[in-house]
């Protein structure tokens, strides 16, 4: 049986439309053992300790949204999600692992020279420490009541040139 032009843009055509939507097979970071373990690598990355950790101040569901906004993003953190996955000992995810065995992969993860694991491990450290900090409550910690509105650390105005 041959395959008519017509036939082949009616397959492609599908494929495509059902890929944007989440038709083609992959798995979600929302729910499920991914969304588990997104969460205990965020939680690796900045745990708690006197201050919040990252899963405290809902990190992972902000990163969550963002990956939402930005697709091109999902492969990059699936790919290093799954590498965590192979990793783990036989027969315990990484979500299950406790907080020293995780660091270890992740400290493990952070020399790999693959492109799309070194992506993975800068943007996600990138996104996770920018939704921490921007949050006012992790602030506490460093006794600030607010970032510096002027942008001139403890200064009302800016300092005098000296000449």
């Amino acid at each position: 049986m041959t395959l008519s032009r017509r036939r082949f843009l009616q397959i492609t055509a599908v494929g495509a439309a059902a890929g944007p939507l989440g038709c083609a097979g992959t798995v979600s970071l929302d729910s499920g053992p991914m969304a588990g373990m997104l969460d205990a690598y965020i939680d690796t990355l900045l745990p708690a300790d006197s201050a919040p950790g990252a899963l405290q101040l809902g990190v992972p569901v902000q990163i969550r949204d963002l990956l939402r906004r930005k697709r091109a993003l999902v492969p990059v953190y699936r790919s290093g999600l799954e590498w965590l996955a192979a990793q783990a000992p036989q027969g315990r995810g990484f979500a299950e692992l406790g907080l020293a065995e995780r660091d270890a992969l992740v400290t493990k993860l952070s020399v790999q020279s693959d492109d799309m694991l070194a992506r993975f491990f800068h943007k996600s450290l990138r996104h996770t420490m920018m939704f921490y900090y921007s949050n006012p409550q992790s602030w506490e910690a460093f006794g600030l009541d607010a970032p510096q509105p002027a942008g001139f650390m403890d200064y009302a105005q800016a300092p005098r040139a000296h000449g």
